[in-house]
């Protein structure tokens, strides 16, 4: 499609710039949604490693990541060139894929799609894996997996958009890539110490729901964003992504109730996303209707690969495969089943839709789309994380001591939650503060102070385990250092 930039329209550049920052906020939404499903300890590792996967992505989509991905002139199937690398000529004339904004705004919006998905995939290795390998494979693995796999679905040259797939936002190369990518993971750090013989559960609920909330505003921008227009298409995007969030939240949360009796921010917040993931690919294509049981077969179908999971003993901890995987490939394939014609239409695009139009061969085509990107990815991250592994200072995983003290002092120096602070009653002084702890449950303690030693950790650690989870136990420490308990 020839673009000139007689064709941009400002409202839609105003719209596509506000996406842009919608989803941005789901970078360090996603921080927090996992930092509240893991222990204590490992909290802020999390957010920050979702923070530096934004940096390392930046950087690689401006060096040559963007010209690899949506090059509108490359001509071979499979992959970019460098045309634009470092942004040469990515200024004001218009990508084919949105001809009615700026290419440095369709460029800038498109690079928050990558930077999202490689904190994705670094869901599959939480709460045992290093920083300095996983910066180095944020580069690699953005170029080399998300970058081919976006090209081939929306490149105007890539194999996958002449065959016609119908991928609206990221079904293949964000959550069905990122998905597989967490599973290459498990197959080559392994387990957590621990997985299978101790009780984990989230340690901050509220953490859970604030970064939901926060993917939860963020998806509307990446789905409707992604209209390129400020149009009705962009507006059906809104409403479906809302309606697949509903539903995949009401059906998990029903089907938790049926086993626990009780009801679950948390099984909300997983559903909510669940629904968000598979009905991205859709999200403009499908008619509003189309989105309710959509979210209800995802919030099925992941809540019990979740399970699954578990009695297979697989450790997907965040449940990235789970909830991007499989709710990728439910997305994608229901794609084609519920694309119409006449919503694809209302921009002019013409297209035969999907199963709902009679159109059978749109199922083939989304299935060989979903058979390449799954296998893309696993096979691409398992090597690149095998072939790292054998450089020591590459080496992902943490040894056991560090994976025991958790990677937030480990690895960052730095701890997500400080417990030290003066109690209420008693006397309190510069040299003998007094510590207040109140222990999350099921969960690890971190405890800032200056200068303790082992006998002084067993005493701290038989009063957390007196206090159980309501108390509060109070213990006296001379002089500062840093305590980590085992886990409760």
């Amino acid at each position: 499609m020839a673009t000139s930039v007689q064709d941009i329209d400002m409202a839609a550049t105003v719209w596509m710039i506000a996406s842009t920052a919608f989803v941005f906020l789901m970078v360090p939404g996603l921080g927090y949604f996992y930092s509240g499903m893991v222990r204590s300890k490992n909290a802020l590792s999390l957010v920050f490693l979702c923070l530096m996967a934004m940096a390392v992505v930046t950087v690689q989509w401006v060096v040559w990541g963007y010209s690899l991905a949506l090059s509108e002139t490359a001509t071979n199937p499979f992959i970019g060139n460098l045309r634009h690398w470092l942004f040469l000529d990515v200024e004001y004339t218009p990508h084919p894929n949105a001809p009615k904004v700026p290419g440095v705004v369709y460029a800038i919006y498109q690079c928050m799609f990558a930077a999202l998905t490689p904190g994705l995939a670094i869901g599959g290795a939480a709460e045992r894996i290093r920083v300095l390998p996983t910066i180095v494979y944020v580069f690699v693995w953005t170029t080399l997996v998300y970058d081919p796999i976006a090209y081939w679905v929306w490149a105007p040259n890539g194999w996958l958009y002449k065959l016609g797939v119908l991928d609206f936002a990221g079904g293949c190369a964000v959550e069905t890539a990122s998905g597989f990518a967490a599973l290459a993971f498990y197959f080559v750090l392994g387990k957590r110490k621990g997985f299978g013989e101790e009780k984990w559960e989230p340690h901050n609920y509220l953490n859970i729901i604030l970064g939901c909330s926060f993917l939860y505003f963020g998806w509307f921008g990446f789905n409707a964003g992604a209209a390129s227009v400020s149009s009705g298409r962009a507006g059906i995007a809104f409403m479906t992504t809302s309606l697949a969030a509903a539903a995949a939240g009401l059906t998990w949360v029903a089907l938790a109730f049926r086993i626990e009796h009780k009801f679950s921010s948390f099984h909300f917040c997983s559903g909510a996303v669940a629904g968000m993931v598979c009905v991205t690919p859709a999200a403009s294509l499908v008619p509003t209707w189309a989105a309710f049981p959509m979210g209800a077969i995802a919030g099925v179908c992941c809540y019990y690969m979740i399970k699954a999971n578990l009695r297979l003993g697989i450790d997907d901890c965040i449940d990235v495969l789970a909830v991007h995987g499989i709710g990728g490939i439910l997305g994608v394939f229901l794609t084609g089943v519920f694309a119409d014609k006449n919503v694809i239409g209302l921009d002019g695009t013409a297209s035969k839709g999907g199963l709902i139009n009679g159109n059978w061969r749109q199922l083939y085509i989304q299935l060989a789309a979903l058979a390449a990107s799954a296998a893309w990815s696993f096979v691409v991250s398992f090597v690149i994380l095998k072939v790292m592994n054998y450089i020591p200072p590459f080496r992902f995983r943490v040894d056991a001591d560090a994976e025991e003290h958790g990677l937030d002092f480990t690895e960052l120096g730095e701890a997500g939650y400080s417990f030290a602070h003066p109690a209420t009653g008693g006397q309190a002084s510069k040299d003998k503060p007094r510590l207040s702890l109140t222990p999350s449950f099921h969960d690890t303690i971190s405890i800032q102070h200056l200068h303790t030693n082992k006998t002084e950790a067993k005493e701290v650690q038989s009063l957390t385990n007196l206090a159980g989870p309501p108390a509060e136990a109070v213990v006296e420490l001379p002089p500062l250092t840093t305590v980590h308990t085992a886990p409760l």
